[in-house]
């Protein structure tokens, strides 16, 4: 079921409103030197590509391009430097309207690179990553943003001690709306709009649990279940809710298999894959996926904290987690069923529409053929 505030949207990317706050995502931008191969090269072996190009890559870097095609102000935080390939990553950052401004630059810092071999006889993707002595955003870094300025903060899981302080600053943040807040005053403005902190769990790295605990919305990779030994996407929620935030909204995608969500109270719904016709660029597909998510997501809480959406649904009973380190409860009221149900269906039916693509330029055309 697609939420209301599409059906008032439909064949068009709404316009940004004024002052709307941004989505910011805090992570990793990388020069991918892409090669599309009729079938992966055995090992000592010369064969000639079928395409090559070089493109703006990264999971954070990557969300950003997805939701600024949306219509969705957006922001990178990354470290970039003034080298030859870092400028081009800013260049096309520009090109994709994607705010960078907060982003520290540092001199002789490198660019970090992957080599991304694409197998059209399977459609597997192979990355080999070159990241020498890259440096990380730090809570320093992160403390010098105006908060205000945003709906929600996505984290790339990487720099788990710094990204943990940085959701950690988030909710001392939350805390001090609320302690603020008129008493029985629910108007919205995003100058007083409590942050949706969400992290992705892709990488195989158990300390990515760590962050569980201060993330209202998680992503949770196929890699990272199947390193903790879960079997399929069920097992998957079953466990991680476990170490999970009260009310959190956890996602879990198994790729062909489509995708499964749990909302805040506990209830699950899921969405078969949606295939193109013809594969032909698996590269990004989880971040076309997450990205979608965001967008959706954040639209129905700006809906949401408008009051321009009815919703007794939503006011289901959330049972404390008390199993965690956070005491704050999810800032993810706004999700119900059948809100996730339509997420998650958006999310599965973009993926499958990027795979189609070479890239990711041309979604903004594709999406709006399934609101």
């Amino acid at each position: 079921m697609i939420s209301t505030f599409y059906e008032r949207i439909v064949g068009t990317s709404p316009p940004p409103e004024p002052n709307e706050p941004k989505i910011l995502c805090v992570g990793l931008s990388c020069l991918d030197i892409v090669q599309l191969c009729k079938h992966y090269p055995e090992e000592d072996t010369d064969q000639r590509c079928i395409d090559f190009r070089y493109q703006r890559g990264g999971n954070a870097s990557n969300n950003c391009t997805v939701i600024s095609q949306f219509g969705q102000p957006c922001e990178f935080l990354g470290v970039l430097s003034n080298e030859q390939f870092s400028r081009f990553l800013q260049d096309d950052m520009r090109k994709h309207k994607i705010d960078f401004s907060h982003c520290p630059m540092v001199e002789d810092g490198g660019c970090p690179t992957s080599v991304v071999v694409l197998s059209m006889s399977t459609g597997s993707r192979t990355i080999i990553h070159h990241n020498q002595n890259h440096a990380e955003i730090t809570l320093q870094d992160f403390e010098k943003l105006n908060l205000e300025d945003y709906s929600w903060v996505h984290f790339e899981g990487r720099n788990i001690a710094e990204v943990l302080l940085m959701m950690q600053h988030i909710e001392n943040y939350n805390r001090s709306l609320a302690q603020t807040s008129s008493e029985g005053d629910d108007k919205f403005t995003h100058h007083h709009l409590p942050i949706t902190i969400s992290v992705e769990l892709e990488k195989m790295r158990p300390e990515l649990l760590d962050l569980l605990p201060y993330a209202d919305v998680a992503f949770v990779s196929k890699d990272f279940a199947e390193c903790r030994g879960y079997v399929n996407m069920s097992e998957t929620l079953k466990n991680v809710s476990q170490d999970a935030k009260t009310g959190a909204t956890i996602f879990s995608a198994w790729g062909d298999r489509g995708a499964m969500a749990r909302a805040p109270d506990g209830s699950i719904v899921q969405s078969p894959a949606f295939p193109p016709h013809k594969i032909i660029d698996t590269l990004g597909a989880g971040d076309t996926f997450n990205a979608s998510i965001l967008y959706y997501l954040n639209k129905e809480k700006l809906a949401y904290k408008k009051g321009s959406r009815s919703d007794e649904s939503a006011k289901n009973e959330i049972l404390q987690n008390y199993n965690i380190e956070s005491s704050e409860k999810s800032q993810t009221e706004f999700i119900n069923r059948d809100v996730l149900q339509g997420a998650v269906n958006f999310g599965c039916r973009l993926a499958g529409a990027k795979i189609g693509l070479r890239g990711f330029e041309g979604l903004c055309d594709v999406y709006k053929n399934y609101l």
